[in-house]
């Protein structure tokens, strides 16, 4: 191996962080501090501006497949470099923007976007550079969208209460840029391209790139449907924590409680990202994604069992609740590698990608209609935990099916 080799493998790893930093941390976890002043501003309801939210997600399920075909055929460079300028482009023109209308058309610019520089790309560059430490450099990776959403929040909200949410999109366009361009200039698909191995194999296994073309990929349709509902159900359940005011309100708290509630369930979203990485390079994406959804089950039963007058009791519940945003973050792509391994895997999750994004997209208006039928959250809690359950029973067949079948 070369000497000072190992800063290779830094440096991709910390670009792959800042692509997920800006596409997902800045772009898409920081919207929602716009949605009050921009839907005051154009005169419009706040649901009427979520909505962008809402279509950016569709548009990166509908886009995945073709994202995961040009992955192979476009050079990375010029790959990276359009869903960075689709992304921070629509955060640049929202500065502009003054009808609800070319929110909605620069929301579904912006999912295209992220599409391209975000998971489906990094994590396919993860594949081929890690085969050591898989597991923990996706963990570390995934874990900048939380940590990055997190940080730009608070410093967007104070933004917009201190020149306006014009100045507010300009800066995220200008922090997207700083997060990516690294990578977009920097990153390379395969560690044979700097004449490396990937980090814990040989220069044999470098000297073909673990993807092949999509067209010449065969997927086995049980574990697919199977890997599919499985996405869509477990993103779905990670709605649950958008509406964590109105569990601590029933619950007869004050809202302060309920905001510090999501507060912690974004530190779990951190802490758990890493935990699922190390968990899968040890004992496997299975038993990985199965403990974290047990903790949250675990979680959500103490929600729906939640006294009054334990506060500290609701915020730690929240913070163990977190764990199931490691699952639709890092525990699906390391899921989809494990059950169709690295040859087929930007194609298989390509697809898985899709059901992933819809099912949190649908669930968080399900939810609310939910919760306005019944007047309660017990429904919702219970439902999900019926839901957990059977996530963790697909993953037992999806392991069982992957030992039988000896490869998809």
């Amino acid at each position: 191996m070369k000497k000072n080799a190992g800063f290779r493998y830094w440096l991709t790893l910390i670009c792959c962080c800042g692509l997920i930093g800006g596409s997902i941390g800045v772009l898409t976890n920081s919207i929602g501090v716009f949605y009050v002043p921009v839907s005051q501003s154009l005169g419009v309801g706040r649901g009427a501006i979520a909505t962008h939210a809402t279509l950016a997600m569709l548009a990166t399920a509908a886009l995945s497949p073709l994202a995961a075909k040009l992955l192979e055929k476009l050079p990375l460079r010029v790959y990276l470099g359009l869903g960075l300028l689709l992304g921070a482009g629509s955060a640049l023109l929202m500065a502009f923007s003054k009808s609800i209308w070319a929110f909605y058309i620069l929301g579904v610019v912006k999912g295209a976007g992220v599409t391209f520089f975000g998971v489906i790309a990094v994590t396919t560059i993860i594949s081929n550079w890690f085969l050591k430490s898989y597991g923990l450099a996706v963990g570390i990776t995934l874990s900048f969208s939380g940590l990055c959403g997190a940080i730009f929040s608070p410093v967007f909200s104070a933004i917009i209460e201190a020149a306006g949410w014009q100045t507010a999109f300009l800066c995220m366009a200008a922090f997207t840029l700083a997060f990516s361009l690294p990578g977009v200039l920097l990153l390379r698909m395969t560690p044979q391209e700097v004449s490396l191995p990937p980090l814990g194999g040989s220069m044999e296994k470098a000297a073909v790139p673990l993807q092949v073309e999509s067209k010449k990929v065969k997927l086995y349709f049980p574990a697919v449907l199977l890997s599919c509902t499985f996405a869509a159900l477990s993103c779905g359940v990670t709605s649950v924590g958008q509406h964590f005011p109105t569990v601590a309100e029933a619950a007869g708290y004050t809202a302060q409680v309920g905001a510090m509630m999501v507060s912690a369930g974004m530190v779990g979203n951190i802490v758990s990202k890493l935990l699922i990485g190390l968990l899968s390079d040890h004992k496997g994406p299975f038993f990985a994604n199965g403990f974290m959804l047990a903790i949250n089950g675990g979680a959500m039963l103490v929600l729906f069992l939640l006294p009054a007058g334990a506060p500290a009791l609701a915020v730690g519940t929240a913070l163990l609740f977190g764990a199931v945003y490691s699952v639709g973050g890092a525990g699906l792509p390391l899921l989809t590698r494990g059950v169709f391994g690295p040859e087929k895997y930007s194609t298989a999750y390509s697809i898985v990608q899709i059901f992933a994004n819809g099912g949190a997209a649908l669930s968080m208006t399900l939810i609310g209609l939910v919760y306005d039928m019944t007047g309660s959250c017990s429904p919702v809690l219970i439902g999900s935990l019926v839901i957990q359950a059977a996530n963790i029973a697909m993953l037992v067949v999806l392991g069982r099916m992957r030992k039988r079948q000896g490869g998809f």
